[in-house]
């Protein structure tokens, strides 16, 4: 049978055989692309090359890349869809075209992976009157030319054969694709002239051609590309599902393993069902992601794994697995894809820490949504889509598994209230834009005779001439506007920095015609000047004179400079572990989220923000190099995961000895004009993930001052003086506490015996685990013995002085958590956890007998 390993070697193999370049994949999380959340298809971290962005380092390509496809995500658990994928493709960037991309998939199919011709069915684009294109007939007759029948080629709509735009506008053509006769048990067979069935017993293996062509106008009107380009992608866990007969990519050796796991978890072996798939498919997707840097979270990239992590959950515990363990499943996962992904192992631990979380959190909401929906389905034959709504906002509840499991119980569930529900909710979370007066988005992909990159001044210059290439207005590229319009403004040379790195964009003016409220970095690498003109006329062509607001661009510098010392210093107060996972830099303000388990202690935030003053005071020059990406990470520069710093050359930005990164943002010249920092605030914003808002210059003098006027209020409040406020304060909150009950324990029932020569008492108590610890440590120095103590599954373990030589009391609660069930932790003389289960006398001596070896 063909394995994944030798699939990928064999497509890879022939097309460099063919002239190609092998290149790596690429991370799933998109570098410098604000369109897609995840990498869902080969072609996705090249686009550049097909619109002329950037030179393809050869124009014939071939790798293999990991995606994630959320699209279909409903489907998953059926025989093909899956979320995350391994797509193997080729490209061949103004090179050759239809002809030889047919012949060249037909020779790897029935040549190399040896598939049967005769199994093979291919798709090509039947034509379009709306888009005023005639069917592929160019296509279809290269197929025919290498050999397939011309009753196996079927033209289909634009629908199914015609990829693109990536937005509104944009590159964009036909395409042919090859589908696997899986055989008449999954349905009946293709006749010519009649359906042809892609989601049952036929299925693509294959999509052979995407063949760009056509350059869609915002005008929606096709014109020919300047050059033309191939992009082929196949599913390598479908073509080892064709290569080896098997019925479901879930049989495969890439997905087998990982279901197993399941299926060991939720202690359901045998037949694989739908929910194990889907199980084994979610976690597999979550762990590919977080492998990548991503976490879990409520926006952006980091709901895609709480959402996937979450529908896990929800069908564990709607199977009765209240205590859902997933370290397994991850560890099939990264056994599966370790080996030729290496991040996936080197981020085993915390990756898995980090779904254990969100397990964690989650399974106490959605417990409650479950008992919720029984009583929504108790006596109803139909569920409403208000309460299958309110499940899912109130609880986290997928409306599937609310389907799924109302339907075990006999109901059914009203689908059309429940999507009519989540377009109101949609349409009021983010409201609604009139298309005529929107701002081109960075995502727009402009029409090619329209595109044009911009020259960065402003590293050098805060002033400077500009000649205006591109104006949109009204929803639509235009070639001026007047007086009282806002316009997006597109020039090849500016001093104004695009928002980019977590750095606002500049602001400033465009001398005698208005005001650029903001600047961004459109996709083309043209710079998106937000224009609101107040006088006379703009218009494409014109030379323009563009000057930066100074102020605020001196402040955004301090504070992006103070970014990179508050990264260098927490990575040194609380260790390497520590990765930046967002930023905010802006006149005001600065916001820098990284990586760490747990909020930082107050000594912890006082030794950073001394660090990062001390630097300050250093004024260390600021000292930039230009180099290519891998002499740059080889040189020890820090980078945030996903960002595109450049293709061919990066800047490396070092303050002194201490901080050095990547980084295409502006800053100061010296640490000394930062002037102070001052932390304001450090809080979570998501599991394992910590923001901490600080400020600088002026805004740290006055936000010092604030401070130390209101130490002047408290401590006149409590006639003290200042330095002595905080015992002062501690006396009075003490004093309204009024005096504390003594906490005490109950033991009942004490068992005392001898185990290898060391004395133990053994007894079951009552109280909470602060009394159980004070009874136990007291017990044990009176008596000399090892005092165990458990109520419920609580067991607290505690060795006096006089036996500390032979045995340790977190050891005895190691080995009792590994015969019983549990976790905890401690120290030599005393030490707690929980158990899966409540503790017998006879159990504990089996185990104390294992602790205290002779």
């Amino acid at each position: 049978m063909a394995d994944g390993e030798s699939i990928r070697e064999t497509f890879l193999r022939f097309f460099e055989r063919h002239d190609h370049l092998r290149i790596p994949g690429a991370s799933v999380v998109p570098a410098g692309d604000p369109t897609l959340l995840f990498v869902n298809s080969g072609m996705a971290p090249l686009k550049k090359y097909f619109t002329g962005e950037r030179t393809p380092p050869a124009s014939d390509l071939c790798n293999v890349q990991g995606c994630i496809r959320t699209k279909d995500i409903d489907d998953v658990g059926d025989r093909h869809h899956i979320t995350y994928f391994e797509m193997l493709g080729s490209w061949s960037i103004g090179g050759y075209f239809k002809e030889r991309a047919v012949e060249l998939a037909y020779e790897l199919l029935t040549g190399d992976l040896g598939l049967d011709p005769r199994r093979l069915y291919v798709t090509v684009f039947g034509g379009d009157e709306r888009l005023g294109l005639p069917a592929d007939e160019e296509s279809a007759l290269a197929w025919e030319r290498v050999g397939v029948p011309r009753d196996r080629i079927v033209g289909l709509p634009a629908s199914d054969n015609f990829w693109g735009p990536a937005g509104e506008s944009g590159p964009c053509g036909p395409c042919t694709e090859v589908f696997l006769d899986t055989g008449e048990e999954f349905g009946p067979a293709y006749v010519p002239g009649g359906e042809f069935d892609t989601t049952r017993r036929y299925i693509e293996i294959w999509n052979a051609g995407v063949f760009m062509q056509f350059d869609k106008g915002l005008d929606g009107v096709l014109r020919p590309l300047p050059f033309t380009s191939v992009d082929t992608g196949s599913g390598l866990e479908r073509m080892e599902l064709a290569l080896n007969g098997l019925d479901s990519v879930y049989d495969t050796g890439l997905l087998a393993p990982v279901v197993r796991s399941v299926q060991d978890v939720m202690g359901e072996g045998g037949e694989v069902l739908h929910h194990h798939r889907v199980i084994a498919d979610h976690l597999r997707a979550a762990v590919a992601i977080m492998s990548d840097g991503v976490r879990p979270g409520n926006e952006g990239r980091g709901y895609v794994p709480r959402r996937l992590i979450r529908k896990c959950v929800t069908l564990a515990m709607g199977r009765h697995q209240d205590r859902f363990d997933v370290a397994p499943i991850v560890e099939a996962v990264v056994g599966s894809l370790g080996p030729v992904y290496p991040h996936f192992a080197a981020s085993r631990s915390a990756v898995l820490a980090a779904i254990e979380r969100e397990r964690d959190e989650f399974g106490v909401t959605v417990r409650r949504g479950l008992d919720r929906l029984d009583k929504v389905i108790a006596g109803h034959d139909v569920i409403s889509g208000t309460d299958a709504f309110d499940l899912f906002a109130t609880y986290g509840l997928p409306v599937e598994i609310t389907r799924d499991l109302a339907a075990a119980q006999g109901a059914t569930l009203d689908l059309a209230e429940f999507d009519a529900a989540l377009r109101r909710h949609k349409v009021l979370s983010r409201g609604v834009t009139d298309s005529a007066d929107r701002r081109l988005r960075t995502d727009d992909v402009l029409p090619v005779a329209v595109r044009g990159r911009t020259t960065f001044l402003g590293y050098d210059t805060l002033s400077s001439e500009g000649t205006v290439l591109t104006l949109f207005a009204g929803g639509t590229t235009v070639d001026q506007v007047e007086a009282g319009t806002e316009a997006d403004m597109i020039v090849d040379r500016t001093p104004f920095y695009g928002e980019g790195g977590g750095q606002v964009g500049d602001r400033g003016v465009v001398e005698g015609l208005g005001e650029v409220t903001g600047t961004v970095v459109h996709d083309s690498g043209g710079f998106l000047h937000r224009v609101s003109v107040r006088s006379g006329v703009l218009r494409v062509g014109d030379v323009v004179s563009l000057t930066v607001d100074a102020a605020s661009r001196a402040e955004t510098a301090a504070n992006h400079t103070a970014t990179h010392l508050l990264n260098a210093a927490l990575r040194t107060v609380l260790g390497p572990h520590v990765r930046q996972a967002g930023s905010l830099v802006e006149p005001q303000r600065l916001r820098f989220d990284f990586t760490h388990p747990r909020p930082l202690i107050a000594d912890e935030l006082v030794a950073v923000e001394r660090l990062v003053n001390d630097w300050v005071l250093a004024d260390a020059s600021r000292e930039v190099e230009v180099m290519d990406p891998s002499s740059a990470k080889a040189s020890g520069a820090l980078s945030l995961e996903g960002e595109d710093y450049g293709q061919d050359s990066v800047r490396v930005l070092s303050f002194g000895a201490f901080s050095k990164e990547l980084c295409g943002g502006t800053h100061v010249d010296r640490t000394s004009q930062i002037g102070s920092f001052r932390v304001v605030s450090e809080q979570s914003v998501a599991s394992g993930v910590r923001r901490i808002v600080a400020v600088t210059r002026r805004r740290a003098v006055e936000y010092s001052l604030e401070q130390a006027s209101s130490l002047s209020e408290v401590a006149a409040t409590l006639r003290t003086p200042a330095k002595d406020v905080v015992p002062a304060a501690r006396r009075l909150v003490e004093a309204a506490k009024g005096p504390k009950p003594a906490a005490a324990a109950t033991v009942s029932g004490g068992f005392e015996t001898v185990v290898n020569e060391v004395p133990v008492m053994l007894a079951p108590a009552e109280g909470t685990v602060a009394a159980l610890r004070n009874e136990a440590r007291r017990e044990a120095e009176k008596r000399g013995r090892v005092v165990v103590l458990w109520s419920g599954s609580t067991l607290v373990v505690s060795v006096p002085g006089s036996l500390s030589g032979r045995l340790r009391a977190d050891e005895v609660l190691k080995t009792a958590t590994a015969r019983l069930g549990g976790g905890g932790g401690g120290n030599a003389a005393l030490a707690q956890g929980g158990l899966t289960s409540v503790p017998t006398r006879e159990s504990l001596v089996e185990v104390l007998g294992e602790a205290v070896a002779p």
